[in-house]
C-alpha cells in the first residue's frame, strides 16, 4: 500500500483479508473519518430504480503532489490515481483477485515466471474522454522502464525480484537483459526467485502501464498535477483539479467493464480540518451520504442520537498500521520547499543534544512509553472508544499464524520481552494502550540521562513537532501528546509544538512529503503508516530495510545510494539498522514457520530498539452512511485499498442512510462469501 497518513486520524473504507496458515480470512473494514469522511451529495441524479444517486461528494484536505502514478508512493496521490488507472489485474467487491487489463495469466511450475494475456477490448482515453489508443503488453514495459528512470518512490518493491531490474537501474545491465518481455497480446516477468504472491502484485502501481507515444510527447510534464499530464485506461477521468478547492472526475465512457461503474460522478471539496463537526453537519444537511460521529463532541453525538439511533454501526479496524518514529539524523530546521517557515526555535547547543539524545536507545523508549495512546485517540473517539483502534504492532497481530496456530503477534510478544526485560508481560494485542507506562518510561529517561552524559548539555531534551495549526483535532491530539509525555518524563523531555499556517501542503513538506530524509525538518511525530502490498509479513518490515526502506525518508533517513550522507550511513549503524538488514535479507530466503518465526524476531528487535512505537490502525468509528454495503472493491493491499479517497468500481451509493439492521444483515452475508 501507498504510504498513509494519520496525523488527522484519516481513515478509509475498505475490505480487507487476514492470511493465516493455508487459508483466507476475510474481515469486512467500513472505515469513515471523524474528521473528514466521505460523502456525497443528497440531490443527485438517481439511478433507474429511485433508491441510488449517481453523484459522490466527499471533502478531504487533499494535497496531490504527482499525477505520476508509477512514481508515486503516497496515498494522499494513490488514492486518486487508483480510480485513473488499471493493472493487470484487479479486485472485486469479495477482494478476489480478477481480470483487469489482463484477462487470462498464469505461473510456471515454480511460480519464477509469469505470464498474462493483455485484453483486446481496453482503451487509452485523454482527459478529454477520447479514445486514445489500445492498451498492449508493451505498455508495461514501457511503465517499468519509466519507474527506472524516474527513480520510483516504490521501485523497492520489485528491484531484486524482477531479473536484472536492480542490474540495469546500476548501469550492469541492458534493458533487454531484464526481466519483463512483451510478444503481440503476452507479457511475461521473469523473477529472481519463487513468488507465489505476484499476481497480487499487480495491483500496484509500479506495474502499471504507460503509453509510450504520449510518454514522450509529454516529456518532463508526464504526471505533473494537469489532468491532461496522463491517459486513463481505469473507471475515472480527472476532470477538474484546483489545488486546495475541488477535484472532480467522471466516469470513464470508453472503460471495458463500465457496466459496473455505478458512481458516475465525484467531488471533493478541500477542507483544513478547522472544524471538526463539518462533516457531520454536512450529513444533517443532506449534502453527504456518511459521516463518522465524533465521540469526543457532546453535540455531535446527541444530535446523531437524536436523528440516526437505528443508522449507526462500528467499523471495524483494518491492515494498515500506524506508528511514531524519530528523525535519526535531521539536517533540515526549515521546509525544504519553502526555506522561511522554520521548523525550530532552539539554539545550536540544543540542536546538537537533541540529535545525540535520540541516538540513544533508551531515551527513545522513554519517549514512547510516555505517550499515551488512550489520551491521543480520546481526541477524535471519545474516552469509551479511544482504544478501539489501538495497534501494538507493525504487522498486524493476526496477519499470520504458524503450523500449530501460533500468532504472528504472539511471537513477537515473547521476542520482546527476551530482548527487554523492561517489557516482560507485555500483551501487545490490538485494542490496548500497551508500551505506555509513565514508571517504565522514568526508568528508561533515567538510564539515557546516565548514558548520554556529557554528551547531553543540558535537561530536558527539546522535541520539535510539527503540528497542522489549521485543525482543532490535530492541535489537541497534539497538545493531548505533548501532556502525557511531559506529565511522565518533563525532566527529560520538553515537546516543542511547531504550528505550520496554511494549506495542509504546507505542514505535509515538514516530514510526510518530502523528496529525501535529509528534507525532514522535525525531530519526531505520530503520523504516517503502512499497509501492505502483499501477504507476507515482509511488506511491512521492509518499510525498515537499511538499503532500500520505504519508510526511511519518514525517519530523516535516506537510501543507500551516492546521495547518502556519511551522518546519515553513522545514524543507522548507532541504531541497529544494518544488523536489522542482515537479519531481513536471511529472513526473505526461509519459508513456512521459520520465515514467520525470522520476522517477528525482527519486528521485536525494532520495537526494542526504539526504531519506531506503533500507536493504531484505522476503524472502530460510529458511522452513518448512504453507500450501500460491501459493493466497493476492496483489497488488504493494491488498487482497492486506500486511505482517504475510496476506489469506486462496483460502489452504488442509496439516498437514504443505510440502517444499522442492513448493514449487519449485509455484513453477515458477505463474511458468509455470498
Amino acid at each position: 500500500m501507498y504510504l498513509s497518513f494519520n496525523s488527522f486520524c484519516i481513515q478509509f473504507y475498505v475490505v480487507f483479508i487476514m492470511k493465516g496458515e493455508n487459508k483466507m480470512k476475510k474481515l469486512l473494514v467500513v472505515l469513515l473519518t471523524a474528521l473528514m469522511i466521505f460523502s456525497v451529495v443528497g440531490c443527485t441524479k438517481p439511478q433507474e430504480d429511485d433508491h441510488t444517486v449517481d453523484t459522490y461528494s466527499m471533502i478531504d484536505s487533499f494535497d496531490i503532489t504527482t499525477l505520476d502514478y508509477v512514481y508515486n508512493n503516497k496515498s494522499s496521490n494513490g488514492d486518486y490515481t487508483s480510480n485513473f488507472i488499471e493493472g493487470l489485474l484487479t479486485q472485486d467487491s469479495h477482494g478476489t483477485l480478477i481480470a483487469g487489463m489482463a484477462e487470462k495469466w498464469e505461473p510456471n511450475a515454480d511460480m519464477t515466471e509469469w505470464t498474462f494475456t493483455i485484453r483486446d477490448n481496453a482503451t487509452w482515453s485523454t482527459a478529454e474522454g477520447e479514445v486514445y489508443g489500445k492498451v498492449t503488453a508493451e505498455d508495461f514495459v514501457t511503465g517499468l522502464k519509466h519507474a527506472v528512470a524516474t527513480q520510483s518512490e516504490t521501485l523497492s518493491l520489485v528491484e531484486d525480484l524482477i531479473v536484472n531490474l536492480r542490474a540495469y537501474k546500476e548501469g550492469t545491465a541492458t534493458w533487454d537483459q531484464v526481466g519483463i518481455k512483451a510478444d503481440g497480446n503476452k507479457l511475461t516477468y521473469t523473477l529472481t526467485q519463487s513468488c507465489g504472491y505476484f499476481d497480487g502484485m499487480t495491483t500496484y502501481s509500479i506495474l502499471w502501464p504507460i503509453n509510450a507515444e504520449f510518454l514522450e510527447s509529454m516529456g518532463d510534464n508526464f504526471g505533473t498535477v494537469d489532468a491532461k499530464s496522463i491517459l486513463y485506461n481505469g473507471c475515472y477521468i480527472l476532470s477538474s483539479l484546483v489545488a486546495a478547492q475541488e477535484v472532480k472526475f467522471d466516469a470513464n465512457p470508453n472503460y471495458y467493464d463500465k457496466d459496473n461503474v455505478f458512481v458516475k460522478h465525484v467531488i471533493v471539496t478541500y477542507t483544513d480540518g478547522s472544524d471538526p463537526a463539518q462533516n457531520f453537519n454536512m450529513f444533517v444537511n443532506n449534502e453527504v451520504t456518511a459521516t463518522g460521529i465524533n465521540g469526543a463532541l457532546p453535540d455531535v453525538v446527541a444530535k446523531a442520537d437524536e436523528l440516526y439511533k437505528d443508522n449507526q454501526y462500528k467499523s471495524m479496524t483494518t491492515a494498515t498500521s500506524y506508528w511514531g518514529a524519530f528523525n535519526f539524523d535531521r539536517q533540515s530546521y526549515a521546509l525544504y520547499n519553502d526555506p522561511s517557515v522554520v521548523t525550530t526555535n532552539k539554539t545550536d547547543a540544543e540542536k546538537a543534544d537533541t540529535k545525540a539524545a535520540i541516538l540513544n536507545k533508551n531515551f527513545r523508549l522513554a519517549v514512547y512509553s510516555a505517550y499515551s495512546t488512550k489520551a491521543t485517540q480520546a481526541i477524535t473517539k471519545g474516552d469509551e472508544r479511544a482504544l478501539d483502534a489501538a495497534r501494538n504492532t507493525l504487522v498486524p497481530y493476526t496477519f499470520a499464524a504458524t503450523s500449530d496456530g501460533t500468532s504472528y503477534g504472539a511471537l513477537v510478544t515473547k521476542y520482546v520481552e527476551e530482548l527487554e526485560p523492561e517489557f516482560a508481560g507485555i500483551n501487545l494485542v490490538d485494542g490496548q494502550d500497551a508500551w505506555y507506562n509513565p514508571e517504565r518510561a522514568q526508568k528508561f529517561a533515567a538510564k539515557a540521562k546516565e548514558e548520554l552524559g556529557s554528551s547531553v548539555s543540558a535537561w530536558p531534551v527539546k522535541l520539535d513537532y510539527p503540528v497542522y495549526a489549521a485543525s482543532e483535532n490535530q492541535k489537541n491530539i497534539a497538545m493531548a501528546m505533548k501532556k502525557s509525555i511531559e506529565d511522565a518524563i518533563g525532566d527529560y523531555v520538553e515537546i516543542n509544538l511547531v504550528l505550520l499556517e496554511g494549506n495542509s501542503s504546507v505542514y505535509y513538506s515538514a516530514f510526510y512529503s518530502v523528496p529525501t530524509g535529509k528534507d525532514n525538518s522535525i525531530d519526531f511525530s505520530f503520523g504516517a503508516g503502512w499497509g501492505p502490498d502483499y501477504g507476507d509479513p515482509l511488506t511491512y518490515i521492509n518499510c525498515f530495510d537499511a538499503q532500500n526502506g520505504d519508510m526511511l525518508n519518514y525517519s530523516g533517513l535516506d537510501l543507500a545510494d551516492e546521495a547518502e550522507s556519511e551522518s546519515g550511513k553513522a545514524a543507522k549503524q548507532a541504531i541497529g539498522l544494518y544488523d536489522i538488514k542482515t537479519l531481513i535479507d536471511a529472513a526473505a530466503t526461509l519459508g513456512g514457520d521459520e520465515r514467520i518465526d525470522a520476522f517477528a524476531k525482527i519486528e521485536a528487535m525494532l520495537l526494542t530498539q526504539g526504531i519506531l512505537r506503533p500507536y493504531s490502525t484505522s476503524g472502530a468509528n460510529l458511522v452513518v452512511s448512504k453507500v450501500v454495503p460491501f459493493t466497493a472493491g476492496y483489497g488488504l493491499y493494491g488498487q482497492a485499498a486506500y486511505n482517504a479517497v475510496p476506489y469506486f468500481k462496483y460502489m452504488k451509493v442509496q439516498d437514504t442512510p443505510v440502517t444499522t439492521a442492513e448493514y449487519e444483515a449485509a455484513k453477515a452475508k458477505w463474511l458468509a462469501g455470498e
